[in-house]
């Protein structure tokens, strides 16, 4: 419906103003928590953007219009790990929030499914399925250890190929 404008007062047209921004900042958000939603369990990498005192570090991850800040927690660091305000890391995103900011993406560096992603970019015969990984125990920033399976039986972990006795043949 067209409607002429000098019937609506500068309040009025201010209020009109305002209320469409919100609803597109309202739109950007959820467009950002859809797709960081749909990232979760993934790698990400970032820049760390600054330290709180109780230890906790804001990350910026994400490029241009679909960047988010993420909260790296005390407990989800790695023990003896020091960063500095513009280092690059690379975090596995554990959940992701709505809030009245707009979407918050927590982060981690000790979770377990860190490596396995890691593994996953590393080494092509996880990511292609011919290895699985079937367990992780982990101590961060000490040691980690992976068990590993082949996924076909005349495949052996190590990459060799397996005759019908067990013996390698290649």
């Amino acid at each position: 419906i067209q409607l002429e404008t000098k019937q609506f007062g500068r309040i009025a047209a201010q209020t009109a103003k305002q209320v469409i921004i919100q609803g597109i900042r309202e739109a950007e958000r959820g467009a950002v928590y859809d797709n960081y939603s749909s990232k979760a369990q993934e790698i990400l990498t970032g820049t760390v953007l600054r330290m709180d005192p109780s230890g906790d570090m804001y990350i910026r991850i994400g490029t241009g219009t679909e960047r988010s800040d993420a909260i790296l927690r005390a407990g989800e660091q790695i023990p003896g790990e020091a960063y500095q305000e513009g280092d690059l890391i690379r975090v596995y995103v554990v959940d992701v929030h709505r809030s009245n900011r707009g979407p918050q993406v927590f982060v981690s560096r000790t979770h377990p499914n860190l490596v396995r992603r890691l593994f996953e970019l590393e080494v092509p015969e996880i990511a292609e399925g011919l290895v699985e990984v079937r367990n992780i125990a982990r101590e961060p920033g000490s040691r980690t250890k992976i068990a590993v399976r082949a996924a076909q039986e005349d495949i052996d972990p190590v990459g060799a190929c397996v005759g019908p006795r067990g013996g390698r043949v290649g």
